[in-house]
């Protein structure tokens, strides 16, 4: 039995996702019925569940396997599966040119953006407070349908984790800072 969980520890030092004993701190190491992570919304298991990981010592552990490990199935890291597609998704299309983003909403030009460097842009406006119809200009699109990517962009703004978002909340800090200035100036 030894030699089987040394054969373990090894393959998961292989894989580079680290030590897996934060995985024995977990509340929910020793559940009898761990089918209720995969409990469909609204179901008294499924609360039971996402209430047992909101109180879990290694929920951030477990948030960033999930993460790392691409899961998108039941209840990881206090995050549902909705809420965890929205986070491997996100982490999945981190190819986005911050410049491109910044750009777009100074409008010092308009280039051609990814989808989600659209998104990115509609975080970054929302993050720092840019009303509606100037982000939706620059992107060139509606109001009904900006109004669905500020949606989504909501969404996204609650469930993904800021250390994740690191270089949109600074372009928003900075274009915030910026009207701040351009109004003194203007007054």
């Amino acid at each position: 039995m030894n030699t089987t969980v040394n054969e373990l520890e090894a393959a998961h030092t292989h894989l580079d996702r680290g030590s897996p004993r934060w995985r024995l701190k977990a509340a929910c190491a020793g559940i009898k019925n761990p089918d209720i992570f995969f409990a469909q919304p609204r179901v008294a298991a499924h609360r039971q569940a996402l209430a047992l990981c909101q109180q879990c010592p290694v929920r951030r552990e477990c948030l960033d396997d999930a993460i790392e490990c691409g899961v998108r199935d039941g209840i990881r890291g206090g995050h549902t599966e909705d809420q965890l597609r929205e986070i491997v998704s996100f982490r999945e299309g981190r190819r986005v040119e911050i410049e491109r983003v910044r750009a777009t909403l100074t409008n010092t030009h308009r280039p051609r953006l990814t989808d989600q460097e659209k998104m990115s842009v509609v975080r970054v406006a929302l993050d720092a407070g840019i009303p509606i119809d100037t982000w939706a200009a620059a992107l060139g699109i509606g109001y009904s349908y900006a109004t669905r990517r500020r949606r989504k962009a909501t969404t996204q703004l609650d469930v993904i984790p800021a250390s994740m978002r690191s270089e949109e909340i600074a372009l928003a800090a900075k274009l915030r800072h910026a009207a701040t200035t351009t109004l003194v100036v203007a007054a």
